[in-house]
Formats: structure tokens, C-alpha cells, sequence
């Protein structure tokens, strides 16, 4: 048995020297996994006659081709057909940023960064990566004023065509996410950037060139294998044959510490039939225990490939596999939905006046029948579309219907709420060139009615179980909380919530959200401001400030009295320690969410800086600095200013690379000493000091995203955590210095605002 086993780790050592062939064939080599297959099927079907002379006249690369065939032929039936298909899969590999690259010809990457600065704006390439296939290039833009962007949705800026210019006139242009392949002997090409997205003409430099040079990829380059699952494999995946239509997983890639899949979401369908995805995906291991995972940007255009044309949607997904039990299961939760008479329509009135205007509200309360089915147009608003949303409450089986209004011709439609799944509600809005007036006639039809609830399930195991990875993993130094400890999370003990906190939730069934505010115990609840958001408790919890439409409302709570700050518009609201100053993000001339401080009673107001779609990140505890950072245009970085409203002075700190793309949600520590802010996966929570350093994790992946988050004035971090995509929150309070943790109990909105001394 030795021997044999001796045996067919030598042929295997020959199939990869076979595929070894000069530089002339690799090109050859990269395209054989596509096509070794079908000529195979094509030389089987020829009759056993076909003379010899023809297969001596093949083209060089098909006689390599043959001769590598025939070892896979004896191979397979020696170590069987997935040993073999990993072989060839190995010419595909993924690198974290690059995505799946093919490894046929050696990978070279940037030799080093390049930036270009012109006008206060600066463009870098930070890093390229070069294969067989494809030139991946990234680079970000910082500077680029709110004045160079239009003003309005309907006004679109440029679209640039970016591409690599080589020495000799070739110009590489983009595809599948990157550009066309640099050739082997060429290591330098200038990066051409004809203008910045979407900036009007005129309003930034133009015609940017970055000249980049590239030098062998080093010894240490990540490149983790890629397997594409055989149609065997796929099948063993899932329960039975119509799960295994309805998720399906396409590839594994083994990661340093988990996996990435790549599959395709196709549930089966009947005539008439449709389907309505409830929830998001879930991913639980044998065990039952459930497995969170992140949604990974580089390897989206394999996602889209693999779908493309095929009814359904392809999916992604990352997550960290130490300690994990075999095989997982994936499931979606959803309905079949079942079209009934499309013909049949309902008939009503409504009266929009001479004059409606946008935000204008009318509480119908019509009841009628559709197909046997109760409806109730409860409500219709005017909107800034030309249009107007329709509110519908429906009998449970109810999921949706068409609206019109006789005589005019729409020019967008839509729908929202939860479509009537769970709560009997559903809404409709449709727009037009003009906005209807006077008495309107409206058609209801189309009615779409709910199915039985069904889970679309599959299962998936690695091709090969990996040895790598700890059974037992531990946190690394740091980290205070993970998937497994936050399963074991206990409530607060009442002596640590005893406080205030400000949420933003839903406040009845007619899609009406609005601040509230509870004691920390879950007790004592207030509403205070119905369909506002961006609120904040004052330093010592006595008061409460949000944007209106009408300025910047402050509520005492002690008197229930509120004033308005007029003449001030804005959002993320934040109070000096001292309660002097009020920090905003906001838009005045050329600033597009740009920093502003103004005094607490509405005098004074000045404007932090100049760049555009800044976030404040708080105030130091004596109140002389504020922080902020502004966001690149592209990748995930920040860069963190202070703010001295004394000097009137700014001053750049450093970089954060690893932040959310959209919102950073970061905050900082009363005492001055950590900033929190959400990782690029949304669902790590990181430390750093002001100064840049000492930069650590401190939530590691306990839940499948983190929201909102607030300091305590007693060094608390409260955190909202999205459990398992559903928009179900759950609230947690940790202690950095001593990780202790805890869930707040009966708490479930998003954190606006928060008072613990």
C-alpha cells in the first residue's frame, strides 16, 4: 500500500512537470482547463478509424495537449477524477484585493506606490497586481472638492475610460473588473486616468497620468488555491434534487483562516409562480452553531459571470472556519408567491386638490375587495417624484398589487415595507412627467398572493478537511469578543445600567420611525420625536438635540420644554464635554457633508474644514479638539484630522486603511485615548489611539454586522450588532480594558445617544 501510494505522488509529480512548457505555450496552458475537457469529448466521438497522419498534422500546443490528456486519463482512473480536476484547478488562484487570478505565467506586482498631486488633489496607485489574465490596478483619490460634483440627480458628471498606455502606443483597456493583461517582457506602463468620476467639467484637473512600474511578485505573495467543484461534488452539497436546484455552491477558496464560497441561488418555479427572498442567507455548521460571515468585494465579477443569463443570483460569501464541524448548512427563508387574475381590477377615488404638494398626506381608510381578498388603502402620499406612494393594509395571504391612475402614463414605479409577509401591509409608489391633480381614478390589480414558507437548504464540505486550522481557536490578544463568546453573553447586571440611552425605532405598523428614549434597564419609555433621526443626549443627559426641517431642535428633559436653533441645517449631532459647542455634519456653498461647529445656543457657527463627506468622530474631554475624517475616493481608507475651534486650525494625523467603505461609524473614547470604528468587513470593531498607533481588534466577527456604537463617560462601549441580517439588532455593552461583556436587555433600536456616568 506504501508503494502504491509512493506511485501516484510521482505521477502527480509528472502531470505538473508536464504542464510545464515554455513561455510560447503558457498561453496555451491558461485556457486549458476550459477547453481540455470539450476536445476530449470531441477526439471521443470520432470514429476509431480516423487516420493517424491527421493527429501528427495538429498543432503543436494540442500535441502537448494530448500528451498531458493522457496522463489525466490514467491518472483518473488510478487516483480518481478529484484529485486530477485540483490539479488543473490549481492554475486558479485568489489574492485578497486582486480576486481569482490565473497563475499560468509568473505574477508580478507594483514595484511601489505612485501619486500624482495637482490643484490640492491627489491620485495613488497603491498597488497592482499583474497575471496571466488580467492587470488589477487600485488607486484612490483624496482632495476632490464638493463644487466639482453636480448638484442635482438628474445632471451626471464624467465617466471616465481608464487604461494603461504601454511605451509602445498599446493601450490596455478595462475587463472582467481590471484591465487587459501587461505582456511578459514589459515592465513599465503609464496609468491614464481621463478625469475623475462623476466631477463636472472644467471643475478638476483632467488627463491624470501615474507612470507605474512592476517588478516580480515576492516570495511571500498570499495566493490561496481556488477549486470549482466537479457536478459530483456539487451534488453531494445538498439534501435532495430540489434543494440542490435552489443553492448551489460553485467554488471553494481556502483562505488563511476560513473559506470563501462562490455559488448561485436558483429556486425552481412553477407557472405563474414567483418566489420572494424573506431573510438573508445563514450559514450554521453541524453543530447547529451559527457561522457569521462577511460579502467579499473581490471576487464579485465571478459572481456575476456565473449567473449571468441564468434566472436566480449569484452569491458570496467569507467567514473564518477554526472550530467548525462538517458539513454546513445554507439556507435562505422565503415564499413561492402565486399571480391571480391578472384582468381582475378594483376601482377607486381619491381627490389630490388643484394644488398637492410634496409630503402632502390624505388617511383614506378605503376598504374593497380584490379576487375575494380584503385591502384597505389606508393612506397616499405626495412625493418629490411626480408621483405618489399608496399605503396598503391586506389580509394576511395578501402580498402585493399593481396601482395606476387612469389617464396618465408612469414613468417609475416601485415598492416597499415588508411587502405584507408577516405584518399584512404592503405599499406601491408610482411617479409621472407631471404630478396628477384633482379627482383621480385609481385601478388596483395584479394581485399577488402569499405561498406557504418554505427554507431553500443546502450543504456544503470542504473538498479536502484542512489540518491547518485550530479545533479550539483562541481570541488573539486583544480581542474581547467572538462568535463563540458572544453565543455566551449574560444580561447587564442592574448596578452597570443605570443610565439614558436614545434610539432610533420603528414606532407603529404605518412605517413611521422616530427617537426614543429609555432608561438603559429597558424601562420608562419616551417618544420624542416622531419621523426624526441624527438625535444626541447632551454630556450630562439633561438634554436631547436632533435635526428638523426647521433647525436644530434641543429638548430639556427635566421641563419637557424645546427650543430650535434656526437657520442651521444639518445631521450627527455632537456636543462639546463642556456643552459649549454642537459639532454637525453639513452642506453650506461648495461644502457637501462638511464639519461645522456652532455654539450651543445657535450663535457662531463656522466651518471645520474644506473637503467634502467628512464624520465627525467626537470631541477630546476638555473640549479644545475636535476629531474628524474624511474618506478617500475609492478603497477604504480615512484620513483623521483634529480641529482647534480656539486657532481655528486643522491638523492631519494619520490613516486608517482598513475602514468601511460607506461609514466608518467611529467614535471616541471620553477620555481621549481610542477611537472604535467599524472594520472594511462591517462586522469587526477596531481600536486606535488618536495618534495612529497601537491599532487592534476588539470584536471579531461576533455577529454578521456592527451599527451604531457610543462611549459611556465611564469607558463603556455600547455596540449594535445585526444578528443574522434580518434587521434583527441586538444591543452589547464591553469594557475595553477588561473585556468584560454584556447584552442589554429589551433594547432593540439603532443607538443615537447615550448618558452612563
Amino acid at each position: 500500500m506504501e508503494s502504491n501510494q509512493m506511485n501516484f505522488a510521482a505521477l502527480e509529480q509528472e502531470i505538473r512537470t508536464a504542464m510545464v512548457v515554455a513561455d510560447n505555450e503558457k498561453g496555451f496552458i491558461s485556457d486549458l482547463r476550459r477547453q481540455v475537457m470539450a476536445h476530449l469529448a470531441e477526439e471521443n466521438s470520432k470514429k476509431s478509424s480516423q487516420n493517424h497522419r491527421s493527429f501528427l498534422r495538429l498543432h503543436p500546443g494540442w500535441t502537448i495537449a494530448l500528451a498531458i490528456l493522457a496522463i489525466v486519463i490514467i491518472s483518473t482512473l488510478a487516483i480518481g477524477p478529484q484529485r486530477v480536476y485540483a490539479e488543473f484547478a490549481k492554475l486558479f488562484g485568489y489574492i485578497p484585493g486582486a480576486g481569482i487570478v490565473d497563475q499560468s505565467k509568473p505574477i508580478r506586482v507594483l514595484a511601489e506606490p505612485v501619486s500624482v498631486t495637482r490643484d490640492g488633489i491627489t491620485i495613488t496607485v497603491t498597488s497592482a497586481t499583474l497575471t496571466a489574465d488580467r492587470t488589477q490596478i487600485q488607486y484612490r483619490i483624496f482632495g476632490v472638492p464638493g463644487s466639482a460634483y453636480p448638484d442635482r440627480e438628474d445632471v451626471v458628471g464624467c465617466m471616465p475610460q481608464e487604461y494603461l498606455q504601454l511605451a509602445d502606443g498599446t493601450r490596455l483597456n478595462q475587463i472582467n473588473g481590471g484591465y487587459e493583461p501587461v505582456p511578459a517582457d514589459v515592465n513599465e506602463a503609464v496609468f491614464v486616468l481621463p478625469c475623475i468620476v462623476n466631477t463636472l467639467p472644467g471643475k478638476t484637473p483632467e488627463n491624470w497620468e501615474l507612470p507605474l512600474r512592476f517588478v516580480a511578485a515576492p516570495p511571500n505573495l498570499t495566493v490561496m488555491p481556488v477549486i470549482e467543484l466537479t457536478p459530483s461534488q456539487q451534488s453531494s452539497q445538498t439534501q435532495n434534487a430540489a434543494e440542490h436546484q435552489a443553492i448551489k455552491v460553485n467554488t471553494e477558496i481556502e483562505t488563511s483562516d476560513g473559506y470563501i464560497l462562490i455559488g448561485q441561488f436558483l429556486p425552481q418555479t412553477a407557472t405563474g409562480e414567483s418566489f420572494q427572498q424573506t431573510g438573508m442567507m445563514k450559514i450554521s455548521d453541524a453543530t447547529g452553531k451559527n457561522v457569521p460571515y462577511t460579502l467579499p468585494q473581490d471576487v464579485n465579477e465571478n459572481v456575476n459571470q456565473s449567473s449571468a443569463g441564468v434566472p436566480g443570483a449569484g452569491w458570496d460569501v467569507q467567514f473564518k472556519a477554526a472550530g467548525l464541524v462538517y458539513p454546513l448548512k445554507i439556507s435562505i427563508p422565503g415564499y413561492y408567491l402565486q399571480q391571480e387574475d391578472s384582468n381582475s381590477k378594483a376601482e377607486l377615488t381619491f381627490d389630490a386638490g388643484f394644488d398637492p404638494q410634496p409630503g402632502q398626506e390624505w388617511n383614506l381608510n378605503q376598504k374593497f375587495q380584490l379576487n375575494g381578498h380584503n385591502l384597505t388603502l389606508a393612506s397616499i402620499t405626495a412625493d418629490s417624484r411626480n408621483g405618489y406612494s399608496f399605503f396598503f393594509t391586506v389580509d394576511p395571504e395578501v402580498y402585493g398589487a399593481g396601482v395606476e391612475i387612469v389617464g396618465y402614463t408612469a414613468n417609475g414605479s416601485g415598492g416597499g415595507g415588508s411587502g405584507g409577509l408577516t405584518d399584512g401591509k404592503f405599499n406601491r409608489s408610482v411617479s409621472y412627467s407631471t404630478l396628477p391633480k384633482g379627482v383621480l381614478k385609481i385601478f388596483v390589480s395584479n394581485l399577488t398572493l402569499i405561498g406557504d414558507p418554505v427554507t431553500w437548504q443546502g450543504q456544503w464540505t470542504p473538498a479536502t478537511i484542512r489540518t491547518d486550522l485550530p479545533a479550539d481557536p483562541t481570541p488573539q490578544a486583544g480581542v474581547c469578543l467572538t462568535a463563540d463568546s458572544f453565543a455566551q453573553l449574560q444580561m447587564a447586571p442592574a448596578n452597570l445600567i443605570k443610565g439614558k440611552i436614545l434610539v432610533n425605532e420603528a414606532l407603529d405598523d404605518q412605517n413611521h420611525w422616530g427617537l426614543v428614549l429609555y432608561n438603559l434597564d429597558g424601562s420608562g419609555k419616551q417618544v420624542l420625536a416622531k419621523d426624526e433621526n441624527w438625535g444626541t443626549l447632551s454630556p450630562d443627559g439633561s438634554q436631547i438635540s436632533y435635526p428638523g426641517d426647521d433647525g436644530f431642535h434641543v429638548i430639556n428633559l427635566a421641563t419637557q420644554t424645546e427650543k430650535v436653533l434656526t437657520g442651521l441645517e444639518g445631521f450627527d449631532l455632537n456636543w462639546s464635554p463642556d456643552g459649549k459647542q454642537i459639532a454637525y455634519t453639513g452642506s453650506s456653498g461648495n461644502a457637501i457633508d462638511s464639519v461645522f461647529v456652532v455654539n450651543s445656543d445657535g450663535t457662531h457657527m463656522s466651518q471645520v474644514s474644506e473637503p467634502n463627506y467628512e464624520s465627525i468622530v467626537g470631541w477630546s474631554p476638555d473640549s479644545t479638539k475636535l476629531y474628524f475624517v474624511v474618506p478617500y475616493t475609492g478603497g477604504a481608507g480615512w484620513k483623521v484630522f483634529s480641529y482647534s475651534p480656539t486657532s481655528a486650525s486643522t491638523q492631519e494625523l494619520f490613516t486608517i486603511d482598513n475602514g468601511s467603505y460607506k461609514a466608518l461609524n467611529a467614535a471616541l473614547s471620553p477620555d481621549g485615548q481610542w477611537i472604535a470604528y467599524r472594520s472594511q468587513q462591517l462586522n469587526n470593531l477596531y481600536l486606535v489611539h488618536p495618534d495612529g498607533s497601537d491599532m487592534h481588534l476588539i470584536l471579531d466577527s461576533p455577529a454578521q454586522g456592527i451599527g451604531n456604537l457610543e462611549w459611556s463617560q465611564s469607558g463603556w462601549l455600547m455596540v449594535n450588532l445585526l444578528v443574522d441580517f434580518n434587521n434583527d439588532t441586538t444591543m452589547i455593552m464591553v469594557n475595553p480594558k477588561d473585556c468584560q461583556s454584556y447584552l442589554l436587555p429589551g433594547l432593540n433600536g439603532q443607538i443615537e445617544g447615550l448618558y452612563l456616568p
